[in-house]
Protein backbone atom coordinates (compact mmCIF):
# COMPACT_ATOMS: atom_id res chain seq x y z
CA UNK A 1 0.00 0.00 0.00
CA UNK A 2 1.40 3.47 -0.91
CA UNK A 3 2.69 5.30 2.19
CA UNK A 4 1.24 2.46 4.29
CA UNK A 5 2.82 0.49 7.07
CA UNK A 6 1.42 -2.92 6.35
CA UNK A 7 -1.69 -4.63 5.09
CA UNK A 8 -5.26 -3.57 6.04
CA UNK A 9 -8.16 -5.98 6.66
CA UNK A 10 -11.82 -4.87 6.28
CA UNK A 11 -13.89 -5.43 9.45
CA UNK A 12 -17.23 -4.44 11.02
CA UNK A 13 -17.47 -2.91 14.53
CA UNK A 14 -20.00 -3.93 17.18
CA UNK A 15 -22.21 -1.04 16.04
CA UNK A 16 -22.10 -2.13 12.42
CA UNK A 17 -19.47 0.39 11.28
CA UNK A 18 -17.24 -0.85 8.46
CA UNK A 19 -13.52 -0.11 8.93
CA UNK A 20 -10.02 -1.37 8.23
CA UNK A 21 -7.60 -2.91 10.75
CA UNK A 22 -4.06 -4.24 10.84
CA UNK A 23 -3.64 -8.03 10.72
CA UNK A 24 -3.34 -9.84 14.09
CA UNK A 25 0.12 -9.46 15.59
CA UNK A 26 1.04 -6.40 13.56
CA UNK A 27 1.64 -3.36 15.78
CA UNK A 28 -0.54 -0.30 15.39
CA UNK A 29 0.20 3.32 16.11
CA UNK A 30 -1.90 5.62 18.26
CA UNK A 31 -4.77 4.99 20.68
CA UNK A 32 -7.84 2.91 20.02
CA UNK A 33 -10.15 4.63 17.55
CA UNK A 34 -13.73 5.53 18.47
CA UNK A 35 -16.69 4.15 16.54
CA UNK A 36 -17.37 7.69 15.32
CA UNK A 37 -13.85 8.10 13.92
CA UNK A 38 -14.03 4.70 12.22
CA UNK A 39 -17.44 5.53 10.79
CA UNK A 40 -16.35 8.87 9.29
CA UNK A 41 -13.27 7.24 7.74
CA UNK A 42 -15.34 4.45 6.24
CA UNK A 43 -17.89 6.90 4.85
CA UNK A 44 -15.07 9.03 3.42
CA UNK A 45 -13.69 5.99 1.60
CA UNK A 46 -17.13 5.30 0.14
CA UNK A 47 -17.44 8.91 -1.05
CA UNK A 48 -13.99 9.01 -2.62
CA UNK A 49 -14.54 5.79 -4.50
CA UNK A 50 -17.99 6.95 -5.63
CA UNK A 51 -16.23 9.91 -7.25
CA UNK A 52 -14.04 7.49 -9.19
CA UNK A 53 -10.90 8.10 -7.10
CA UNK A 54 -8.60 5.52 -5.54
CA UNK A 55 -8.71 5.79 -1.73
CA UNK A 56 -6.87 4.01 1.09
CA UNK A 57 -7.11 4.38 4.87
CA UNK A 58 -4.31 5.15 7.34
CA UNK A 59 -1.57 6.14 4.92
CA UNK A 60 1.71 7.65 6.13
CA UNK A 61 4.35 9.85 4.58
CA UNK A 62 7.20 12.24 5.29
CA UNK A 63 7.76 15.82 4.20
CA UNK A 64 10.97 16.74 2.30
CA UNK A 65 12.41 18.11 5.57
CA UNK A 66 11.68 14.93 7.52
CA UNK A 67 8.35 15.56 9.30
CA UNK A 68 5.95 12.62 9.44
CA UNK A 69 2.25 12.75 8.63
CA UNK A 70 -0.52 10.16 8.64
CA UNK A 71 -3.77 10.58 6.71
CA UNK A 72 -7.06 9.02 7.77
CA UNK A 73 -7.93 8.59 4.09
CA UNK A 74 -5.59 9.30 1.18
CA UNK A 75 -7.02 9.78 -2.32
CA UNK A 76 -5.79 10.01 -5.88
CA UNK A 77 -7.13 9.98 -9.39
CA UNK A 78 -6.51 6.52 -10.91
CA UNK A 79 -2.96 6.28 -12.15
CA UNK A 80 -1.96 9.67 -10.69
CA UNK A 81 -0.05 10.73 -7.58
CA UNK A 82 -1.70 10.72 -4.15
CA UNK A 83 -2.88 14.32 -3.79
CA UNK A 84 -5.85 14.63 -1.38
CA UNK A 85 -6.16 13.64 2.28
CA UNK A 86 -9.42 13.49 4.24
CA UNK A 87 -9.05 13.95 7.99
CA UNK A 88 -11.80 12.95 10.42
CA UNK A 89 -10.94 15.12 13.41
CA UNK A 90 -12.92 13.78 16.36
CA UNK A 91 -10.43 14.59 19.13
CA UNK A 92 -10.31 18.23 20.24
CA UNK A 93 -7.66 20.17 18.35
CA UNK A 94 -6.80 23.88 18.24
CA UNK A 95 -6.27 25.99 15.13
CA UNK A 96 -2.49 26.06 15.52
CA UNK A 97 -2.32 22.26 15.38
CA UNK A 98 -4.60 22.21 12.34
CA UNK A 99 -2.35 24.63 10.49
CA UNK A 100 0.83 22.82 11.46
CA UNK A 101 -0.52 19.52 10.14
CA UNK A 102 -1.86 21.27 7.02
CA UNK A 103 1.60 22.70 6.32
CA UNK A 104 3.09 19.21 6.44
CA UNK A 105 0.57 17.97 3.89
CA UNK A 106 1.22 21.00 1.67
CA UNK A 107 4.98 20.38 1.83
CA UNK A 108 4.31 16.89 0.46
CA UNK A 109 2.10 18.16 -2.38
CA UNK A 110 -1.12 17.03 -0.70
CA UNK A 111 -4.32 18.98 -0.12
CA UNK A 112 -6.28 18.08 3.00
CA UNK A 113 -9.99 18.34 3.84
CA UNK A 114 -10.78 18.54 7.56
CA UNK A 115 -14.07 17.20 8.90
CA UNK A 116 -14.30 18.91 12.30
CA UNK A 117 -16.43 16.61 14.45
CA UNK A 118 -15.31 17.96 17.84
CA UNK A 119 -16.52 21.03 19.78
CA UNK A 120 -16.49 23.82 17.12
CA UNK A 121 -15.54 26.52 19.66
CA UNK A 122 -11.92 25.35 19.39
CA UNK A 123 -11.88 26.94 15.91
CA UNK A 124 -14.01 30.00 16.71
CA UNK A 125 -11.59 32.42 15.07
CA UNK A 126 -11.43 30.35 11.88
CA UNK A 127 -15.25 30.12 11.60
CA UNK A 128 -15.41 33.94 11.72
CA UNK A 129 -12.60 34.42 9.21
CA UNK A 130 -12.01 31.27 7.12
CA UNK A 131 -9.30 31.11 4.50
CA UNK A 132 -8.48 28.91 1.49
CA UNK A 133 -5.37 27.45 3.12
CA UNK A 134 -7.31 25.42 5.71
CA UNK A 135 -10.40 23.72 4.23
CA UNK A 136 -12.16 22.88 7.51
CA UNK A 137 -15.87 22.12 7.83
CA UNK A 138 -18.20 21.78 10.80
CA UNK A 139 -19.37 18.20 11.06
CA UNK A 140 -22.36 17.50 13.28
CA UNK A 141 -22.71 14.14 14.96
CA UNK A 142 -25.77 12.04 15.75
CA UNK A 143 -27.06 8.50 15.40
CA UNK A 144 -29.04 6.81 12.69
CA UNK A 145 -32.23 4.83 13.29
CA UNK A 146 -30.13 1.79 14.21
CA UNK A 147 -28.21 3.69 16.88
CA UNK A 148 -24.99 3.84 14.85
CA UNK A 149 -22.81 6.98 14.61
CA UNK A 150 -23.89 9.35 11.86
CA UNK A 151 -22.16 12.56 10.82
CA UNK A 152 -23.09 15.34 8.41
CA UNK A 153 -21.03 18.20 7.00
CA UNK A 154 -22.52 21.71 7.28
CA UNK A 155 -21.89 23.99 4.31
CA UNK A 156 -23.92 26.72 2.60
CA UNK A 157 -27.00 25.96 4.69
CA UNK A 158 -26.86 22.30 3.65
CA UNK A 159 -26.34 19.17 5.76
CA UNK A 160 -24.46 16.68 3.61
CA UNK A 161 -23.78 13.04 4.43
CA UNK A 162 -20.06 12.26 4.53
CA UNK A 163 -20.03 10.22 1.28
CA UNK A 164 -21.93 12.98 -0.54
CA UNK A 165 -19.56 15.68 0.71
CA UNK A 166 -16.34 13.80 -0.05
CA UNK A 167 -17.57 12.66 -3.46
CA UNK A 168 -18.74 16.17 -4.34
CA UNK A 169 -15.54 17.83 -3.10
CA UNK A 170 -13.45 15.51 -5.28
CA UNK A 171 -15.79 16.17 -8.23
CA UNK A 172 -15.50 19.97 -8.20
CA UNK A 173 -18.53 20.92 -6.07
CA UNK A 174 -16.45 22.66 -3.38
CA UNK A 175 -15.47 26.26 -4.13
CA UNK A 176 -13.60 29.06 -2.37
CA UNK A 177 -14.90 32.61 -2.88
CA UNK A 178 -12.93 35.69 -1.84
CA UNK A 179 -10.81 38.28 -3.65
CA UNK A 180 -10.14 40.82 -0.89
CA UNK A 181 -12.62 43.51 -2.07
CA UNK A 182 -15.96 41.93 -2.94
CA UNK A 183 -18.34 42.32 0.03
CA UNK A 184 -21.91 41.25 0.73
CA UNK A 185 -24.61 43.29 2.45
CA UNK A 186 -28.20 42.30 3.17
CA UNK A 187 -31.01 44.60 2.05
CA UNK A 188 -34.04 44.12 4.29
CA UNK A 189 -37.51 44.69 2.83
CA UNK A 190 -40.83 45.19 4.61
CA UNK A 191 -44.09 44.05 3.02
CA UNK A 192 -46.76 46.75 3.00
CA UNK A 193 -49.62 48.14 0.91
CA UNK A 194 -49.86 51.23 -1.26
CA UNK A 195 -51.85 53.84 0.66
CA UNK A 196 -53.72 55.27 -2.34
CA UNK A 197 -57.37 54.09 -2.53
CA UNK A 198 -57.24 53.46 -6.30
CA UNK A 199 -54.15 51.21 -5.95
CA UNK A 200 -53.91 49.39 -2.59
CA UNK A 201 -51.51 46.87 -4.09
CA UNK A 202 -48.78 45.03 -2.21
CA UNK A 203 -45.41 46.78 -2.12
CA UNK A 204 -42.00 45.84 -0.77
CA UNK A 205 -40.19 48.72 0.92
CA UNK A 206 -36.43 48.76 1.52
CA UNK A 207 -35.93 50.13 5.01
CA UNK A 208 -32.67 48.71 6.32
CA UNK A 209 -29.25 47.41 5.27
CA UNK A 210 -27.01 45.24 7.42
CA UNK A 211 -23.81 43.22 7.34
CA UNK A 212 -23.81 39.42 7.18
CA UNK A 213 -23.36 39.49 10.96
CA UNK A 214 -26.63 41.44 11.21
CA UNK A 215 -24.93 44.70 12.22
CA UNK A 216 -27.02 47.66 10.96
CA UNK A 217 -25.70 49.92 8.20
CA UNK A 218 -26.93 53.35 7.28
CA UNK A 219 -29.12 52.91 4.21
CA UNK A 220 -27.61 56.00 2.58
CA UNK A 221 -24.09 54.67 3.16
CA UNK A 222 -25.05 51.33 1.60
CA UNK A 223 -26.57 53.10 -1.42
CA UNK A 224 -23.27 54.92 -1.99
CA UNK A 225 -21.27 51.69 -2.36
CA UNK A 226 -20.15 50.60 -5.80
CA UNK A 227 -22.44 47.87 -7.06
CA UNK A 228 -25.49 48.79 -4.98
CA UNK A 229 -27.35 50.65 -7.74
CA UNK A 230 -26.96 47.85 -10.30
CA UNK A 231 -27.95 45.27 -7.71
CA UNK A 232 -31.09 47.21 -6.75
CA UNK A 233 -32.12 47.37 -10.39
CA UNK A 234 -31.71 43.59 -10.66
CA UNK A 235 -33.75 43.13 -7.48
CA UNK A 236 -36.60 45.17 -9.01
CA UNK A 237 -36.53 42.95 -12.09
CA UNK A 238 -36.94 39.87 -9.88
CA UNK A 239 -39.38 41.39 -7.35
CA UNK A 240 -42.10 43.28 -9.28
CA UNK A 241 -43.58 44.63 -6.00
CA UNK A 242 -40.30 46.29 -4.96
CA UNK A 243 -40.70 50.07 -4.67
CA UNK A 244 -38.12 52.57 -5.90
CA UNK A 245 -34.76 52.92 -4.20
CA UNK A 246 -35.76 55.00 -1.13
CA UNK A 247 -34.53 58.47 -0.18
CA UNK A 248 -34.51 60.20 3.23
CA UNK A 249 -37.44 62.47 4.10
CA UNK A 250 -37.20 64.27 7.45
CA UNK A 251 -37.09 61.45 10.03
CA UNK A 252 -38.50 58.84 7.67
CA UNK A 253 -38.01 57.36 4.20
CA UNK A 254 -39.85 57.90 0.93
CA UNK A 255 -40.21 55.83 -2.21
CA UNK A 256 -42.61 55.33 -5.12
CA UNK A 257 -45.15 52.60 -5.60
CA UNK A 258 -44.05 50.31 -8.45
CA UNK A 259 -47.69 50.04 -9.62
CA UNK A 260 -49.23 53.54 -9.49
CA UNK A 261 -45.99 55.58 -9.10
CA UNK A 262 -47.35 57.62 -6.18
CA UNK A 263 -45.03 58.57 -3.36
CA UNK A 264 -45.02 56.36 -0.24
CA UNK A 265 -43.63 57.57 3.09
CA UNK A 266 -42.67 55.16 5.83
CA UNK A 267 -40.50 54.70 8.92
CA UNK A 268 -37.16 52.90 8.94
CA UNK A 269 -37.64 51.03 12.23
CA UNK A 270 -38.07 47.24 12.56
CA UNK A 271 -41.53 45.71 12.45
CA UNK A 272 -41.07 43.26 15.33
CA UNK A 273 -42.85 39.94 14.94
CA UNK A 274 -43.43 40.38 11.20
CA UNK A 275 -41.81 38.67 8.24
CA UNK A 276 -39.19 40.53 6.23
CA UNK A 277 -37.51 39.73 2.92
CA UNK A 278 -33.70 39.64 2.80
CA UNK A 279 -31.83 40.27 -0.44
CA UNK A 280 -28.04 39.66 -0.57
CA UNK A 281 -26.31 42.40 -2.57
CA UNK A 282 -22.74 42.29 -3.89
CA UNK A 283 -20.78 45.52 -3.38
CA UNK A 284 -17.18 46.69 -3.53
CA UNK A 285 -16.28 46.81 0.16
CA UNK A 286 -13.26 49.12 -0.20
CA UNK A 287 -12.10 51.40 2.60
CA UNK A 288 -15.54 52.93 3.08
CA UNK A 289 -17.09 49.50 3.50
CA UNK A 290 -14.48 48.40 6.01
CA UNK A 291 -15.14 51.49 8.11
CA UNK A 292 -18.81 50.53 8.17
CA UNK A 293 -18.08 46.92 9.09
CA UNK A 294 -18.50 45.42 5.61
CA UNK A 295 -15.60 42.99 5.30
CA UNK A 296 -14.60 41.34 2.01
CA UNK A 297 -16.46 38.09 1.50
CA UNK A 298 -14.33 35.00 2.18
CA UNK A 299 -16.05 31.63 2.47
CA UNK A 300 -16.32 28.06 1.22
CA UNK A 301 -19.36 27.34 -0.91
CA UNK A 302 -21.04 24.31 -2.43
CA UNK A 303 -22.29 23.75 -5.97
CA UNK A 304 -23.02 26.42 -8.60
CA UNK A 305 -22.92 30.13 -7.66
CA UNK A 306 -26.65 30.48 -8.22
CA UNK A 307 -27.28 28.28 -5.16
CA UNK A 308 -24.81 29.85 -2.72
CA UNK A 309 -26.49 31.25 0.40
CA UNK A 310 -25.78 34.75 1.79
CA UNK A 311 -23.74 35.58 -1.31
CA UNK A 312 -24.19 37.72 -4.42
CA UNK A 313 -21.97 38.70 -7.37
CA UNK A 314 -20.63 42.25 -7.49
CA UNK A 315 -23.46 44.47 -8.69
CA UNK A 316 -25.94 41.59 -8.47
CA UNK A 317 -28.23 39.81 -6.03
CA UNK A 318 -28.17 36.35 -4.47
CA UNK A 319 -30.73 33.93 -3.10
CA UNK A 320 -33.67 35.85 -1.60
CA UNK A 321 -34.87 34.59 1.78
CA UNK A 322 -37.52 35.34 4.40
CA UNK A 323 -37.06 35.90 8.13
CA UNK A 324 -39.41 36.66 11.00
CA UNK A 325 -38.22 39.46 13.25
CA UNK A 326 -38.06 38.60 16.95
CA UNK A 327 -40.65 40.12 19.25
CA UNK A 328 -39.29 42.71 21.63
CA UNK A 329 -40.04 41.94 25.29
CA UNK A 330 -42.60 44.24 26.86
CA UNK A 331 -41.16 46.61 29.39
CA UNK A 332 -43.33 46.59 32.51
CA UNK A 333 -43.91 49.85 34.32
CA UNK A 334 -43.51 50.25 38.09
CA UNK A 335 -47.26 49.86 38.62
CA UNK A 336 -47.56 46.71 36.50
CA UNK A 337 -47.77 43.39 38.26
Amino acid sequence: MPHGKGRAIPKVSRLGTRFFAHPPGQPTTGAKESDLHLSIKAQSLIGARAAGWDALPEQSGTTPDGHDWRADVLCRRPGKAWTVAVEAQVQLQGEEAYRQRQERYAASGIRALWLVAHEPAALHRYWREPDPYLPAFKTTVGKDRHGRPEAQVQIDGLSLAIPEFVSGALSGQLHWSGNGRHGIIMLVLHKDQCWHRTCRKTVLLAYRAETLRRMPLGLEAAQAMTGYGDAYARARAVLPDLADNPWPLRNALASRCPHCRREIRYHSHDWAGQDVVEVPIGVDAGEQGRRLGVTPHAQWHWGPESRWTRWAPLGGIGLISHRRLAMRPRRLGPGTG
